[in-house]
C-alpha cells in the first residue's frame, strides 16, 4: 500500500483543488481519493471536482470539525486529501442516500459493492482480508440505524466497519458526505476493501470506569435524551454520582462521560448537555434499562503510548494511516494543552496520517464518542 497525501489553505475552491491535484499527479494509479473537507468549501463543487480529476479512482469524503495531516497536525479550514494505490488492493463503495428509509433495494446496492471486489457478505472468512471505511452524516442521528443494517447485510460479527460522523465546523448545521461526486446530507459512504496487505483498526478510550453504576430507567432513542437514571432527573443524578452542585455539572460533562460495557468491551458515550427540566440529551443512542458507567479522564499519555506502541508491533511498517478522532478529544486535547504531545507521538510512530475530527466514530456494530478509531494498513 501506498498513501500519498495533500493540504491546502486556499480558500478559493478551483485554485486549491489545482494545488490539491498538483500535489497528488498520478491519477490513473490512485485506486482510492479519501477527503476530509472544511465546510467553508462548497462541498458539491468540491466532490465534483475530485471526482472529475480521478475519474478512475473511488473517491470518498466528508465534512469535518477539523482536519489532521502529518506536519501540520490538528488543523481547520483546509482540505486535506489521501490517495492510496496499491496493486494488491480493492475497493468498491457506494452511498445510501438516506440510511432511515433504508429498503431492500438498499440492501443490494451494498451486497453488490461487496461482491464487485470478491467479499462475500454471508461468509464467516470475509473478514481476513477485507473491511470496510464509512463516513455518515453527524446530525441526523443515523449512526446506529448504519451499523445495525451493515452487520444485516454483512453477516459477519468479526467483519470491521470503521469510520467516523461528518462535522461541520461546531456549527452544528449541516453536514455532507459523498461518493464519487454525489452528495448527501442524510445518509452515508461505505467503502469496501479488500487487501493482501497487513491491516490493523482499533479504537482507543482515554477514559476509565471510576466504579458507579447507574440504570437508564427512561429513555428516548430516537432523540438520544434520557428521561431518568436510577428513577431520579438525569442533572440530580449525575451531581449526587460526582459529589459536585448542579451548577458544576456542565463544567463536568465533557471529563465524566458514560461508558457502556458491550460485549467485554467499553465504549463511551458523551453527554451533549442538559435540558431546563433536567433531563440529558447524549451523542449516542442509550437505551431504556440500559445500565452505564461512571468514567474520568485516565493515564492519557500512558494510553495513547501502548496504543501507537501496540499498533506498530502489529504493523512494523505502516504504509497508510487514517485517523477518526473525536472532536470532543480535540476540544479535550487543547483545554489540557496535550496536542503538542499527541502529535509527537503520532509523528513517532507513523510516517504519513491523516484524518479529521468527527461528531462519532463507527467501529464494528457500535457508534462511540470521545474515541480514536485508527485504520493503519501495511506495506
Amino acid at each position: 500500500m501506498k498513501q500519498d497525501i495533500a493540504i491546502t489553505y486556499n480558500p478559493i475552491l478551483p485554485n486549491a483543488v489545482n494545488e490539491i491535484c498538483s500535489k497528488l499527479p498520478l491519477a490513473d494509479s490512485y485506486i482510492a481519493i479519501i477527503f476530509f473537507a472544511s465546510v467553508n468549501y462548497d462541498f458539491q463543487e468540491l466532490s465534483s471536482k475530485l471526482k472529475e480529476r480521478y475519474p478512475d479512482s473511488e473517491v470518498i469524503g466528508c465534512s469535518t470539525s477539523g482536519e489532521i495531516i502529518n506536519g501540520d497536525g490538528f488543523v481547520q479550514h483546509t482540505i486535506v486529501v489521501t490517495a492510496l494505490s496499491c496493486n494488491r488492493t480493492w475497493v468498491s463503495g457506494v452511498l445510501i442516500n438516506n440510511v432511515e428509509k433504508f429498503n431492500i433495494f438498499g440492501v443490494k446496492t451494498v451486497e453488490d459493492a461487496a461482491h464487485k471486489i470478491g467479499i462475500n457478505p454471508g461468509s464467516p472468512d470475509c473478514h481476513k482480508d477485507a473491511f470496510a471505511l464509512t463516513f455518515v452524516n453527524g446530525l441526523c442521528n443515523a449512526e446506529e440505524t448504519l451499523t445495525a443494517l451493515f452487520y444485516a447485510i454483512i453477516k459477519n460479527e468479526d467483519f470491521i466497519l470503521a469510520g467516523g460522523s461528518a462535522g461541520d465546523d461546531l456549527q452544528f448545521k449541516k453536514t455532507y458526505v459523498s461518493y464519487n461526486g454525489t452528495v448527501t446530507t442524510e445518509g452515508a459512504v461505505i467503502l469496501f476493501v479488500r487487501t493482501q496487505c497487513k491491516f490493523d483498526i482499533r479504537k482507543e478510550n482515554l477514559f476509565t470506569p471510576i466504579g458507579k453504576l447507574m440504570k437508564i430507567t427512561e429513555a428516548d432513542i430516537h432523540t438520544r435524551k434520557i428521561i431518568s437514571i436510577d428513577g431520579e432527573v438525569p442533572l440530580k443524578r449525575y451531581a449526587e454520582l460526582l459529589e459536585i452542585s448542579e451548577n458544576e455539572v456542565n463544567n463536568a460533562q465533557l471529563v465524566y462521560p458514560f461508558g457502556r460495557r458491550l460485549y467485554g468491551d467499553m465504549y463511551i458515550s458523551s453527554i451533549a448537555g442538559f435540558n431546563e427540566d433536567g433531563t440529558m440529551n447524549m451523542y449516542c443512542k442509550v437505551a431504556s434499562g440500559a445500565f452505564v458507567e461512571l468514567l474520568k479522564e485516565g493515564e492519557i499519555a500512558k494510553i495513547a503510548e501502548e496504543t501507537c506502541k501496540s499498533i506498530s508491533e502489529n504493523i512494523p511498517k505502516p504504509s497508510a494511516v487514517i485517523l477518526v478522532n473525536c472532536i470532543l478529544r480535540t476540544i479535550y486535547f487543547n483545554q489540557k494543552s496535550l496536542v503538542k504531545d499527541v502529535l509527537e507521538r503520532f509523528d513517532r510512530y507513523f510516517p504519513k496520517y491523516c484524518g479529521f475530527s468527527s461528531y462519532g466514530e463507527q467501529f464494528g456494530r457500535f457508534n462511540c464518542n470521545q474515541t480514536l478509531v485508527s485504520i493503519v494498513i501495511g506495506e
